[in-house]
């Protein structure tokens, strides 16, 4: 049997990212969700307004998740489970440690699935500390957050798991921290973007004669951005921040005549957002990332998006834009869009500098792209195997040689 751990509210972007669907489909196992939502992140229930999806186990109390769960042990010894919780709450380090206790085989997904600046997660003694000294007179609630995530996380490394199944996509050097096990075992993936390309387009034929931009947005100004839910203080001025896009995918439709179509966030895309001018198309599928970057003539991005995957896979040209607000209230995101360009080699346009249709990147260096391609998305050793095939696999036992590096 094959549990899996959610952090998330089952929403429907939550099972098309996952491919829960597809693993219940096609593993020869039961597969069971626990949606752990409730438990781990019940203050942030107003940041994911909508009704769940499908059928999954939702559980509200912590104790009920663990009665439930020390009973699959009893009846199961050969359960694995895949946790994909964070180590922001002290219930998930409950759970964790419940994991740890019970012996079980645990899968993680330990690779960013986009390129990050490793500031973070290989930043020094003295480095956390600064930060920590900055938030303490720019943010206090912030530095409550960071100094908690660290506490759990300082915990949870001294668990020793008896085996870890380590999933990652990509280059193996790109894999973030993880506690210690008795046994790893490291299993090359494709990322969520990746393999969903795989399931939609892997016998779909480009079309050159389309004739459309698409633009990616995130979650703000109009809704809660990821940043903000953690503490982050971010006030944009929410009229003049769409004042300014508006016109300035107009001028893009103008001197490229082309239109745009407009992908909002995943987490939002079932939402509506009004700020929007009635001339643009705006695509709510979850699907409409992959199935119509494919066909674009190029791509623009207000945030250093994950979505790019689907430029990297497609060698579509890949854009991102920002505005003089993203630089003066949010350095963290600002940083982010420049090591993606730099990374990418893209363009990075800054919308109230005026209009220059040269500063757009419409070519792409296929040799920058492969290389993206094989340090976040996927590896040659996996070429055209499903997700669900090499999750397969391992469950069955066969043939772990080839999969197992």
């Amino acid at each position: 049997m094959l549990i899996v751990l959610l952090p998330d509210k089952f929403l429907k972007s939550v099972d098309y990212k996952y491919q829960i669907n597809y693993l219940k489909k096609n593993l020869n196992t039961k597969v069971e969700v626990h949606d752990l939502f409730s438990v781990v992140n019940k203050d942030w229930e107003s940041y994911f307004p909508g009704k769940r999806y499908g059928k999954v186990k939702v559980f509200h109390k912590l104790n009920d998740w663990k009665q439930y769960f020390r009973n699959k042990i009893k009846n199961d010894k050969k359960l694995i489970v895949i946790n994909l919780l964070g180590l922001h709450s002290f219930k998930s380090l409950l759970i964790h440690y419940e994991l740890y206790k019970s012996k079980v085989k645990v899968a993680l997904f330990k690779s960013p699935e986009v390129c990050i600046e490793p500031r973070a997660y290989n930043a020094k003694f003295y480095q956390k500390f600064l930060k920590g000294f900055e938030l303490l007179f720019s943010n206090f609630n912030r530095l409550k957050r960071f100094i908690k995530s660290k506490i759990i996380f300082k915990i949870v490394s001294f668990f020793t798991f008896d085996e870890l199944i380590i999933f990652y996509s990509g280059n193996k050097n790109n894999i973030l921290p993880y506690t210690d096990a008795k046994k790893f075992s490291f299993v090359s993936i494709h990322s969520s973007d990746y393999s969903n390309h795989l399931l939609l387009n892997s016998n779909k034929k480009k079309n050159p004669r389309q004739n459309y931009i698409v633009f990616l947005d995130g979650t703000t100004p109009y809704f809660t951005g990821d940043l903000q839910i953690f503490g982050y203080k971010i006030n944009y001025n929410e009229k003049l921040w769409y004042e300014d896009l508006n016109n300035f995918l107009k001028l893009i439709e103008k001197e490229f005549k082309s239109k745009i179509i407009i992908i909002p966030h995943p987490r939002v895309r079932h939402l509506k957002n009004p700020n929007y001018l009635k001339r643009f198309k705006i695509r709510k599928d979850l699907e409409a990332s992959a199935k119509l970057i494919l066909n674009s003539k190029f791509v623009i991005s207000a945030t250093a998006s994950t979505a790019v995957s689907y430029c990297v896979i497609n060698n579509k040209p890949f854009n991102i834009i920002f505005n003089n607000q993203v630089i003066k209230k949010n350095q963290t995101m600002w940083k982010d869009m420049k090591y993606m360009s730099k990374v990418l080699k893209t363009g990075l346009i800054n919308i109230n500098n005026g209009f220059d249709k040269k500063k757009f990147s419409t070519t792409i260096d296929k040799k920058i792209y492969d290389k993206y391609k094989y340090d976040y998305l996927t590896s040659k050793k996996i070429s055209e195997k499903m997700n669900h095939e090499i999750i397969n696999d391992i469950l069955l036992k066969e043939d772990q040689k080839t999969f197992l590096r």
